[in-house]
């Protein structure tokens, strides 16, 4: 049942920080009922946040709808959606060594003014574990189903049907059944292990080396998962996601032993590891790693259009 929501205020952001590009921040990794290629929704707590871009220079506009009679306080809504989509972000310094990067110097200039569009923890896991073992498209494949069986359908004037996605507690209620009916495989037994662990633990560390330990000890979830989902809810780039694919991509690219990979990258990358990580992702399109490999020794290393899903098309098939 698809519910139709109302339109409960209306406020103005001021982007803070150069470089920003908003089309980029709004599409990347995202799919279409939250992105239609002019307007962003982004579902916080009880509402549902339309966002475009105004007439006036480096200013967004904010609409908040919810289906529900819903009490808010605007003032948090304002800063939680600032912070989701990083308006504060100063990113400069990254590009600036990225434009000098042998790997993401092409796609620097290109992708200039992306930022981490955040998701809550459980959400973020939720993408870690559906991306494990899996290329990228069978990985968003995975989250689209989760999404689209457990998720709360909305219909908002102006923009058409969004989604609200299933919190942990709907996952505890609904059980394992349609997550296995999502076709997740195995990783169906790990979400619902997550989901409930953080119903079951009221409070969380804050601090993200601690949050780490704690996450560790959900029984499927791998170092991997942790600094993917810490990059994408908290912007925690100092420890980079590194998998199998990028392990392979930073060794050829940089002639670095295959036992000195983490240590030489953080070293180049520092406190940037992490976004440098996500970016080469969008950089060469997640192809597989056979793909991506050619295209970086035939110097094809920016965003190309395709016609099948990418971390920037992804939007237009989902």
């Amino acid at each position: 049942m698809v519910k139709e929501a109302k339109l409960y205020d209306i406020f103005e952001l001021e982007v803070s920080v150069e470089p920003y590009n908003f089309k980029l921040t709004a599409q990347a990794y995202n799919f279409s009922w939250w992105y239609n290629g002019r307007s962003l929704i982004i579902p916080l707590d009880n509402v549902l946040v339309k966002i475009k871009e105004h007439d006036k220079e480096n200013t967004l506009v904010a609409e908040i709808y919810s289906h529900n009679n819903v009490e808010y306080n605007l003032d948090v809504i304002v800063e939680e959606t600032a912070w989701t989509l990083g308006l504060h972000e100063n990113l400069a310094e990254f590009y600036d060594k990225a434009n000098r990067d042998p790997l993401l110097g092409k796609a620097a200039e290109k992708l200039r003014g992306y930022h981490v569009r955040t998701t809550s923890l459980w959400n973020a896991l939720l993408i870690g574990v559906c991306q494990q073992n899996a290329s990228f498209r069978q990985g968003w494949r995975m989250l689209y189903e989760i999404y689209r069986r457990l998720g709360q359908h909305v219909m908002i004037p102006g923009y058409g049907e969004t989604l609200i996605p299933p919190q942990p507690k709907t996952i505890v209620e609904k059980g394992i059944e349609p997550l296995i009916e999502a076709r997740t495989g195995y990783r169906a037994q790990t979400i619902y292990r997550i989901a409930r662990f953080l119903e079951e633990t009221p409070s969380l560390p804050r601090e993200p080396w601690k949050l780490k330990q704690f996450l560790l000890e959900v029984k499927g979830i791998g170092e991997y998962t942790v600094r993917l989902s810490l990059v994408l809810s908290k912007r925690y780039y100092e420890e980079p996601p590194i998998d199998r694919w990028l392990k392979e991509i930073i060794i050829q690219v940089y002639g670095v032993d295959k036992s000195n990979v983490e240590e030489y990258y953080r070293r180049i990358w520092g406190k940037w590891a992490g976004l440098a990580a996500l970016l080469t992702t969008i950089a060469l399109d997640a192809e597989t790693l056979r793909k991506a490999l050619a295209r970086i020794r035939e110097g094809r290393t920016v965003p190309e259009e395709k016609d099948k899903p990418t971390p920037l098309t992804l939007w237009k098939y989902f």
